[in-house]
């Protein structure tokens, strides 16, 4: 009896052991957590302004929601051009900009603002500073930037899903709508020569799985609204993007 006993307890311990190991081992990561009204801002992030935020553990800039410019009153106006500064996280007065009295990084044009133009130094076609590319690599998997040449000014949404020319996302005629494609960044190379990483996440307010009915009259309501994500190398010339 009394080896039976012991033979019940020091099962027991082993039990308890084994469990309290298990606990210990358990390398799960907690579940993702958003910032309030969206599905693709974490939690953690800082709010520096209204529509902006800031990670702080990994130094991304977050733009939530940011009304868009209003659509001129002329047909021919279209959707206004829309400028950004990265290092102020504000927004550049279009005036300003287009008379060279305010520095600006990024700026939106064309139909619901999905061109995306960098501050090109040169020509379109040539080597040079202020330039822009798309990488097909996810925002927090691409660790560094290309080191070859980049000669675009700028990035317009392509017209046909399989277009071979690189863009974040295509026009859809079936549906006037704006898909973004996953998995793909956007690199900067300003004209002081710092590297910048971005995602256009979406157009269309709170990041929806799937566009808005274009026919829904409450549709121009929707976009367009910049959703991106951004990361800037403050060391002039380095390559380093990683942002986990």
């Amino acid at each position: 009896m009394a080896i039976r006993r012991l033979t019940n307890s020091l099962l027991a311990l082993t039990l308890l052991f084994l469990c309290s190991c298990g606990k210990d081992d358990d390398t799960t990561a907690p579940a993702e957590t958003y910032l309030e009204g969206t599905n693709w801002v974490p939690g953690r992030v800082k709010q520096l302004e209204e529509h902006i935020y800031l990670d702080e553990t990994y130094h991304v800039v977050y733009v939530v929601n940011y009304p868009a410019p209003d659509v001129g009153h002329a047909a021919s106006e279209g959707h206004r051009a829309w400028y950004f500064n990265f290092d102020t996280h504000q927004a550049v007065d279009s005036t300003a900009a287009v008379d060279g009295l305010a520095t600006w990084h990024i700026m939106f044009n064309s139909i619901y603002n999905s061109q995306i133009n960098a501050d090109a130094a040169t020509a379109e076609g040539k080597n040079g500073l202020g330039k822009i590319r798309v990488i097909r690599t996810a925002f927090d998997e691409l660790s560094a930037a290309p080191a070859d040449s980049m000669i675009r000014n700028s990035v317009p949404i392509s017209f046909d899903m399989n277009d071979i020319i690189d863009s974040w996302g295509y026009y859809q005629f079936s549906d006037h709508s704006l898909v973004p494609y996953k998995g793909r960044s956007l690199i900067f190379l300003l004209k002081d020569r710092r590297y910048v990483k971005l995602e256009l996440v979406n157009l269309y307010k709170d990041n929806p799985v799937t566009a808005p009915d274009y026919k829904d009259p409450n549709t121009k309501n929707l976009a367009p609204y910049f959703n991106f994500r951004y990361y800037v190398q403050e060391t002039p010339g380095s390559l380093d993007l990683k942002t986990k």
